[in-house]
């Protein structure tokens, strides 16, 4: 079987002058640049898996973001398939809005000093998950609420599903709510109205999450302890005590009964918080239940601030 162990060139006919090394089971793929120099930039860094027979060969290279994602011309897929054929590597390439193939010839077996040898570890995927749900009910309305627990998903985007059930278990609305995770892991209220039919009686609420794969890579924000008063005179003083201004936060309130069950709450959008000032959160107009004994206020920073 064929050892593709090496420094790969672009041939004339490339659609770009790119260079390739192979070391181990890492695959780095550059741009040559086309005065001479050596000032060479990414396009490329990946895993490697070896054919394991003779003949044509192609392997899916899993990018490694934690280097492309600083290199402005470097790729931004997640994966890339790779053709050995005849000798040669081919692949699609773009940049700056152009596209086309790249075909490589090794020029070297030699694996040049410093080359990277092994290719990162997959990142682990997040985890997401909704703990607990509730709801109250008033007026033709309720309130929904699913309390989601995450990490490592930072910049990422939640949609949690509430569907509403009346007594006899019919399914009688759904509503969805949408909500970016800006730290780097916490448990999180997230909830939003739900018109009730008229002429029905809202019972239960089931809730469940999917998470969106963007890859984003923001920078996490700080987590804010969540801010609890008595559900029969729910105020709220949101302070500040950091230098940075709080834009756009989303604070969502949940209230719950003696058991510590969920039952009923509601959700501010103030347009800032000022850095080392503060903001004062009453006549919420909640839905709660009778049974509601104490409410907390979560204040989630928006990445954007």
């Amino acid at each position: 079987m064929p050892d593709l162990t090496g420094v790969w060139e672009s041939t004339e006919d490339s659609a770009f002058a790119q260079q390739a090394v192979i070391a181990g089971s890492a695959f780095t793929v550059n741009w040559v640049p086309q005065d001479g120099s050596e000032d060479s930039r990414l396009y490329w860094a990946g895993s490697f898996d070896a054919p394991t027979a003779e003949g044509a060969y192609t392997w899916t290279s899993t990018n490694d973001h934690g280097q492309t994602d600083l290199e402005l011309l470097a790729s931004g897929d997640d994966t890339k398939d790779f053709l050995y054929e005849d000798g040669e590597i081919s692949y699609e390439a773009s940049a700056l809005g152009e596209s086309g193939t790249v075909t490589l010839e090794q020029t070297s077996e030699t694996v040049p000093a410093g080359a990277e040898t092994s290719a990162a570890p997959a990142e682990v995927a997040g985890h997401v998950e909704v703990t607990e749900s509730g709801m109250a009910a008033s007026d033709g309305y309720a309130w929904v609420t699913a309390m989601v627990e995450y990490e490592s998903l930072t910049g990422e985007f939640a949609t949690v599903l509430f569907n509403v059930y009346d007594e006899g278990d019919n399914l009688i609305a759904s509503a969805e709510h949408v909500e970016e995770l800006s730290t780097e892991g916490t448990t999180f209220p997230m909830g939003t109205q739900v018109e009730v039919p008229s002429g029905e009686t809202a019972s239960r609420v089931e809730a469940t999450v999917s998470v969106s794969d963007h890859g984003s890579r923001i920078e996490a924000m700080p987590v804010v302890d969540p801010i609890e008063a008595p559900a029969s005179s729910p105020e709220f003083k949101i302070e500040n005590a950091t230098g940075d201004d709080w834009s756009d936060p989303r604070i969502q309130i949940v209230c719950l009964n003696d058991a510590g069950e969920i039952v009923g709450g509601g959700s501010e959008f103030p347009n800032t918080v000022p850095a080392g000032g503060e903001l004062l959160l009453s006549d919420l107009g909640l839905i709660i239940s009778e049974d509601a004994t104490t409410c907390e206020a979560y204040v989630q920073l928006s990445s954007s601030m």
